[in-house]
C-alpha cells in the first residue's frame, strides 16, 4: 500500500524522492534514511543486503541486479541422495555430479529454481554440510503462484510456450528415479535420458523467471522496465552438449 501510494505521487525511483512532506512527518524521515542506505549499498554491489532485507518471496525484483551471476539449478533425487544437479550460469548449461557442485558453486550471487525453497534447497543443505546457498534466491513457484499459474514446471512450459522433444515430454518425477534406477542396473542409455530430462528442467527457468518477472512488473505496476526474455532455441545446442560432456 505504501510502495503504491509513493508510486502515484510521482515517486517512482529512489532518484525521484523529492523535498518536503511525502507520507507523513513520523514516516518521512524513515523514508530517507532507507532509500539512502539503499543507494550506498546497491553502489557497493551488496546484494546480500537486499537478500536479507527483502522477505524471499519478493527476490523476483532483484532478477535485473543478479542475472550475470546467477545460478538456474535443478536436482534430481532418489531415496534422499541427489543422481543429477544441472544448472546455467555464466559458464554455460552444465551436468554436475555431486563431487563437482562446491567447486561450481563459488561466485554464484543467486539462486533460480523452481520449487527450490521446499525441494532442492533442503537436499543441497544436507549433503553439503559446508556449503551456504546465496543470499538471493528466486523461487519461480512463488511468483507463478502469485500469477495465479496452476502446477508444475511440466503444466507451466506449454504455456509459456516451451515444449520438450516426444521422448521427454510425457517424464515425472518419478521416471526421474526410475531412470537413475536402471542406470545403477547397467542400462547404458538410462542416464543419458535422465541427464537430458534434467537439463531442459533448467535451461527454461531462465526465460521462465524473465517471462514471470516481467508479468509481475505489469501487475504490480511497478515502475520498472521490462527484461528481455532469452531465446530458448539459442540454447539447444548446449543441451546437446552438456548431455555428451556428463555422459563420456
Amino acid at each position: 500500500m505504501r510502495e503504491r501510494q509513493l508510486w502515484l505521487s510521482g515517486v517512482r525511483s529512489w532518484s525521484e524522492l523529492p523535498a518536503g512532506e511525502i507520507l507523513s512527518p513520523r514516516l518521512d524521515g524513515k523514508l530517507r534514511a532507507g532509500v539512502a542506505h539503499s543507494q550506498e549499498r546497491l553502489a557497493a554491489g551488496d546484494l546480500a543486503w537486499f537478500g536479507k532485507a527483502l522477505p524471499q518471496t519478493e527476490h523476483w525484483r532483484l532478477l535485473p541486479q543478479v542475472l550475470e551471476g546467477a545460478a538456474y539449478l535443478d536436482i534430481e533425487a532418489a531415496r534422499e541422495s541427489i543422481t543429477v544437479i544441472g544448472v546455467l550460469d555464466r559458464r554455460g548449461l552444465a551436468s554436475l555430479s555431486p563431487a563437482q557442485f562446491l567447486a561450481r558453486a563459488q561466485g554464484w550471487t543467486a539462486l533460480v529454481t523452481f520449487n527450490g525453497a521446499a525441494f532442492d534447497l533442503p537436499i543441497l543443505r544436507r549433503v553439503f554440510h559446508s556449503w551456504e546457498p546465496p543470499p538471493v534466491h528466486i523461487d519461480l513457484k512463488q511468483v507463478y503462484q502469485r500469477l495465479r499459474e496452476k502446477g508444475g514446471l511440466k503444466q507451466l512450459e506449454p504455456r509459456a510456450g516451451f515444449f520438450r522433444p516426444p521422448h521427454l515430454a510425457a517424464l515425472t518425477g518419478a521416471d526421474a528415479v526410475a531412470l537413475w534406477e536402471m542406470k545403477q542396473r547397467g542400462d547404458p542409455t538410462a542416464l543419458r535420458r535422465l541427464v537430458e530430462y534434467n537439463l531442459y528442467d533448467v535451461f527454461h527457468l531462465k526465460p521462465l523467471a524473465e517471462l514471470g518477472y516481467n508479468r509481475l512488473v505489469k501487475r504490480t505496476g511497478m515502475p520498472a522496465p521490462e527484461l528481455a526474455v532469452s531465446d530458448r532455441g539459442a540454447m539447444l545446442y548446449d543441451v546437446s552438449k552438456a548431455v555428451e560432456a556428463a555422459c563420456r
